[in-house]
């Protein structure tokens, strides 16, 4: 018998916007309530899933990716932006993060920035981060894949580039 397939969990949690880390005393930084949506692969053992950090301002693309990833069995974490999701990845709240994907242009902060702060921080520079982009720009692929990314995907993202991906991740 088929097991019913579980919606996405939707949390909500609180980030600092601060520009000061950890500062003292009272009126701290802005502070904001932030949309996750977390999906965790069908089964007993999602725990031991690879978990994977998909970052896109597209509402489309990132649904995409996270439909791929998740019929892959993979557990998904979305979130609309670089900022946004360096500043999860930094307070912990996304935790076992086995991969990053993102998309290159962003508003904000773009893909290519996440990748030089992940590959900074003595915490997350283990992770493998994916650059995801429209735009065929040699350079550009070149400029990611010198600073450490683990591959430069064209989009749309197949299964077939997942795939590749995963296994070679793991």
């Amino acid at each position: 018998m088929a097991a019913a397939a579980q919606a996405p969990a939707a949390a909500k949690v609180v980030v600092s916007t601060s520009p000061r880390a950890g500062g003292g005393g009272g009126g701290g930084g802005d502070r904001k309530v932030v949309p996750v949506v977390v999906a965790a692969a069908a089964g007993d053992e999602a725990q031991s899933e690879m978990h994977v950090l998909a970052v896109d301002d597209s509402s489309v693309d990132r649904a995409v990716i996270a439909k791929i990833l998740r019929s892959s069995k993979y557990r998904v974490t979305t979130v609309e932006s670089a900022t946004r999701a360096l500043e999860l990845l930094c307070l912990g709240l996304v935790p076992n993060v086995n991969m990053i994907i993102t998309d290159y242009w962003m508003p904000g902060m773009t893909g290519y920035e996440l990748l030089k702060r992940v590959k900074e921080s003595s915490q997350l520079k283990e992770i493998p981060v994916v650059i995801m982009s429209s735009e065929n720009v040699p350079n550009r692929i070149s400029r990611c894949l010198e600073e450490g990314a683990e591959d430069f995907l064209l989009k749309p993202v197949r299964p077939s580039d997942v795939s590749r991906l995963c296994s070679r991740i793991r």
